[in-house]
This record gives structure tokens, C-alpha cells and sequence, in this order.
């Protein structure tokens, strides 16, 4: 997978290529949620989201939400796993709060 806009959090892959993102709370317990193609879950304990790319309608891409909340101030660390065009194959976001954070990233399929 490859980076196409960092501030954007748009990606690109092939279809099957897994896609595993980290979502470390620093400074406060983690309290989110994120929507994959329309459906929530909570954050997992183990802070590990993780799908496989695949195509979409009208070669729409994936959608990936995040909703990252705060007791007190803190920040949150997301690392996307596996990007080619990033050192380490990692690209890391830091955000910090409160308010509650929404972050939307889009991946594209070849």
C-alpha cells in the first residue's frame, strides 16, 4: 500500500492487501470507536485494527472512521501498517484533545 496524502489519510493497495492500523492512547485510556464501510465497533482492547482491502461500488474507496474521545488531555498515536512510500513502512499520526477527534481515512483499490 502506498500513501497518497498524508494530511488527507488517503492510501492506495491492491485488492486482499492488508491494511493494520495501531491506535495507542498516550496520556489517558483509550475511548473510541471506529466505522468500516459503514459499520461501528468498539476500539479492540489491543488497539489493533486490521481488514483486508476490496473493492467498492463506483470505485468508491474503503472508508475508515475514527472517533477518538478524551476524559482529560491527552493525545492519541495512529500507526497505518504497511506503507512502501514511508520509512519503517509505518506512518504515524499523532492528534491531541480534547474535543473529540473524527478522522476519516479513505482507501483507494487498484
Amino acid at each position: 500500500m502506498v500513501e497518497i496524502d498524508h494530511d488527507d489519510l488517503r492510501y492506495s493497495g491492491e485488492v486482499g492487501e492488508q491494511v493494520r492500523i495501531t491506535v495507542l492512547a498516550q496520556g489517558v485510556m483509550a475511548i473510541g470507536t471506529f466505522t468500516l464501510n459503514g459499520t461501528t465497533q468498539p476500539l479492540p482492547s489491543s488497539g489493533v485494527i486490521s481488514f483486508a482491502l476490496e473493492s467498492q461500488s463506483n470505485d468508491q474507496p474503503m472508508v475508515l472512521q475514527l472517533n477518538l474521545d478524551f476524559v482529560a488531555p491527552a493525545s492519541y498515536r495512529v500507526a497505518v501498517r504497511v506503507v512502501t512510500n514511508e520509512s519503517n513502512e509505518v506512518c504515524v499520526h499523532t492528534w491531541s484533545g480534547p474535543p473529540l477527534l473524527i478522522k476519516t481515512f479513505s482507501f483507494f483499490v487498484n
